[in-house]
């Protein structure tokens, strides 16, 4: 799970979003023109996505360069492509339910070992 500082990125922006879009095929367009359509693999607190079974068009080309495994930086990225599929605001919803449980996951963990070393 993310960091505490990644985490409260995370919930107070639109990567929830990004984060929603885990095993969904979309297209990432970049600032230099170029883009990358691929399945979403993982997203991090600083909008860094891997993409698997990925494809590179450059400058808007019909030609294709496929990588198994591609990771794209966040300051890179322009656009993401949310697929029609994907209802953004139950997405959104969903990601900070998460979020949210597993920082309660984590704060009753430290509070059972501070129990632990005061007994």
């Amino acid at each position: 799970m993310a960091a505490g500082r990644e985490r409260a990125i995370k919930e107070r922006s639109l990567v929830c979003l990004l984060s929603a879009l885990q095993g969904h095929k979309t297209t990432i367009e970049l600032r230099n023109e170029d883009y990358v359509e691929g399945t979403v693999s993982h997203v991090d607190g600083f909008m860094n996505v891997t993409l698997s079974d990925a494809k590179f068009f450059k400058n808007k080309s019909d030609q294709a360069e496929f990588f198994p495994k591609m990771f794209v930086l966040g300051e890179k990225i322009r656009y993401v492509h949310i697929p029609d599929e994907i209802d953004m605001r139950q997405a959104i919803e969903n990601e900070l339910t998460s979020l949210g449980e597993s920082r309660k996951v984590k704060s009753e963990r430290r509070k059972l070992r501070g129990r632990k070393t005061k007994v």
